[in-house]
């Protein structure tokens, strides 16, 4: 893959970065039936993550050329990708990386049981997270 095919992937995935955190707020502010506003996060949530997900796999993609893949494929590709940061001496917060293993965990959650079993509660902390932690520090 070249430099230019990465930077446009890179820029793409940042963008579905971006309208997913778009979605998120708006949900969370919305005055809406608990249990739907519940379904709609966790719903988006799940797309977070995963737009993530595909941002590391690009690089992984390019820098090693192979991505995990298997039944711990998530956590080994977050696990490949915080790899590259130390290599490269990219900083990146403990409070960042605890987040984004948050939400990996969140979504492994929500992808297994049923959505009338996630709790507003719990998933009102992601939110806030994503907001806080993550948000739009990447524009």
């Amino acid at each position: 893959m070249s430099v230019e095919r990465l930077r446009e992937e890179v820029e793409f995935g940042l963008s579905n970065l971006n309208m997913v955190y778009d979605a998120i707020v708006r949900f969370a502010s919305t005055d809406m039936d608990e249990r739907v506003k519940t379904s709609a996060i966790s719903y988006e949530c799940i797309g977070y993550y995963n737009a993530l997900e595909h941002l590391f796999i690009r690089f992984l993609k390019y820098i090693r050329g192979s991505v995990p893949s298997g039944q711990s494929s998530h956590r080994d590709i977050l696990l490949a990708f915080e790899q590259l940061f130390a290599l490269y001496k990219v900083e990146c917060s403990s409070h960042t990386r605890d987040m984004i293993r948050n939400l990996m965990a969140f979504r492994h959650v929500a992808t297994k049981i049923y959505g009338f079993l996630i709790d507003w509660g719990k998933l009102s902390v992601i939110v806030e997270e994503i907001r806080t932690t993550i948000g739009r520090s990447y524009n």
